[in-house]
């Protein structure tokens, strides 16, 4: 349902409408973000592999299509994506990398790898001699310095990654692993945050180095966010849980992402927290679940097919903006697989 949905709200060009309130039936178009689509195009893509269904590989081939239009050309034959807000964001890129691996792998465009090629080498520009990455290349002048934002470093990880599991290149596969190991130092030092992504990344590394190092730092970063969600559970109770510092249906999707690498890696490695992040998962599939439109809640919206698989922003908030759709099928395909 949540597939249809993106698909629905595919414009000719392959970007999507972005926002939709269903209770108004209106769309907005605020300033579009390249990161959000890009993630809707990976999503779409995991699920054409799920179903094998074509419209969900044509739309994601779609979707790739216009995500092309915002690369740019950089130094030594690399390539960056620009977001439309002017920034070129470490993440943007390394979310690129992935989609474009992924349509490689599902309709057999070896093509692509040039592409995915330029970009790694983007990345690997952007990492300074401690293994950290620069979150934005300065094109207007004015980013910040410092590795600023927390998702990116674990995007562009993932991304090196990825294109590594076709190409077997160890030069990225060597600033995956500095990578790594500088930011389990640095969270190990300053707390553990809630960064799905890294988690992805290191459930991808411990497939190709199987370091006890990667493996537990993932399972605390889950750990972590788990210590963070409201009330306690107990056995058979069925209330819906919710992130204490944000109820935003996309915040516990996207947790629920990293969870379900942190799940596979715990049962991979014996580690006894396994069954608690499973019964986490699965409470917060509950909670994700109740928070997409179906025929049986969509009553007051102004077009009720319309706004049908879509996911609202919370329990306060009605609207849907592709990024909760597209972390929610990605949480929901993460958890039928690794549980059912």
């Amino acid at each position: 349902m949540g597939g249809d949905y993106l698909v629905r709200m595919q414009k000719p060009d392959g970007s999507f409408h972005y926002i939709y309130n269903p209770v108004r039936g209106v769309f907005s178009e605020r300033q579009y973000n390249i990161l959000r689509h890009t993630g809707s195009a990976i999503c779409l893509l995991d699920l054409y592999d799920a179903t094998r269904d074509q419209r969900y590989l044509g739309s994601a081939a779609s979707a790739i299509k216009f995500l092309v239009t915002r690369v740019r050309p950089f130094e030594k034959n690399a390539a960056y994506v620009l977001d439309f807000d002017g920034k070129a964001k470490l993440g943007a890129t390394g979310l690129a990398l992935i989609a474009i691996c992924k349509q490689s792998e599902a309709a057999a465009r070896p093509a692509d790898l040039e592409l995915a090629r330029r970009l790694a080498r983007f990345i690997v520009s952007q990492q300074r001699a401690d293994g950290g990455f620069e979150s934005y290349w300065k094109v207007r002048g004015d980013e910040p310095s410092g590795s600023v934002s927390l998702f990116y470093p674990g995007e562009a990880m993932l991304g090196l990654l990825t294109l590594h599991r076709m190409t077997k290149e160890p030069g990225l596969l060597d600033a995956a692993r500095r990578g790594a190991d500088f930011l389990i130092k640095t969270q190990r030092t300053r707390g553990l945050p809630p960064d799905a992504w890294f988690i992805q990344a290191l459930e991808r590394l411990y497939q190709i180095t199987p370091n006890s190092a990667y493996s537990g730092h993932a399972i605390d970063l889950a750990a972590a966010m788990i210590a963070n969600q409201i009330g306690e559970f107990e056995e058979g109770e069925q209330d819906s849980e919710a992130d204490l510092t944000d109820t935003r249906a996309a915040m516990v999707a996207s947790r629920a992402e990293g969870m379900v690498a942190a799940y596979l890696l715990a049962r991979k490695t014996g580690d006894k927290r396994a069954d608690m992040i499973a019964t986490h998962l699965r409470v917060s599939v509950r909670f994700q679940l109740s928070q997409q439109y179906t025929m049986a809640n969509t009553q007051g919206a102004k077009n009720p097919a319309m706004a049908l698989g879509g996911f609202r922003q919370g329990p306060a908030y009605g609207r849907i903006r592709i990024d909760y759709v597209q972390h929610n099928i990605s949480a929901l395909l993460g958890v039928a697989r690794a549980l059912y």
